[in-house]
């Protein structure tokens, strides 16, 4: 089976990464706009929940903030109020160029 999604929107929450037992998250939320329509000029948006674990919750936090547009490779999972959830696998840059951040210092490479 295969349970993959390539998102890209803006984020609509503050980003705070929460620490419990011996893992961390960033829950947060993404605005993504639906495909345009011939005829409507008005563009729908959707609404998606997200978290990253870990690495992901660190890089995300450091790296984005809300109002900033995010690209990422997740999965989807239901959440225990039945609701469903985006997990965070893979961030993706849209600049042309690679940059490797040490979360932890801040530090550029």
């Amino acid at each position: 089976m295969l349970n993959k999604i390539m998102m890209t929107g803006r984020i609509t929450t503050d980003l705070t990464v929460v620490t419990e037992d011996n893992y961390s998250f960033c829950k947060f939320s993404i605005a993504v706009d639906q495909p345009k329509r011939i005829g409507i000029d008005t563009v729908e948006t959707d609404t998606f929940t997200c978290i990253a674990f870990d690495d992901n919750a660190k890089s995300v936090n450091f790296l984005y903030s809300k109002g900033v547009q995010i690209t990422f490779v997740g999965s989807l999972r239901k959440a225990p109020d039945n609701t469903v959830v985006i997990i965070v696998e893979e961030l993706h840059f849209q600049n042309r160029f690679a940059v490797k951040v040490d979360v932890d210092s801040g530090q550029l490479f």
